[in-house]
């Protein structure tokens, strides 16, 4: 989401006390390694809320039984999708 992004993206590291920027439109890689090569994370269920399951989840724990649910971590994304769905 973040390669091409019309937006300025400002990253805060509070330890470091610096404020990191993304330009807009800046071409962005995933971190890729020898040991540990990138992969996009897929998962079994759909979000629970839009039904996307192209979206990055987010696994929210229900109760202390250990009940679970995956919801979008994009919450915009999620409403947008689940307007387009009542439609």
């Amino acid at each position: 989401k973040m390669h091409m992004m019309p937006a300025l993206q400002l990253f805060g590291a509070g330890r470091e006390k610096r404020i990191y920027a993304v330009p807009p439109y800046t071409p962005v890689e995933s971190l890729d390694f020898d040991d540990h090569p990138f992969t996009v994370q897929e998962w079994d269920e759909p979000c629970a809320i839009c039904g996307s399951r192209h979206s990055y989840l987010d696994e929210v724990v229900l109760d202390d039984s250990g009940k679970r649910m995956f919801v979008c971590s994009d919450t915009d994304y999620c409403r947008q999708q689940s307007e387009e769905q009542k439609k």
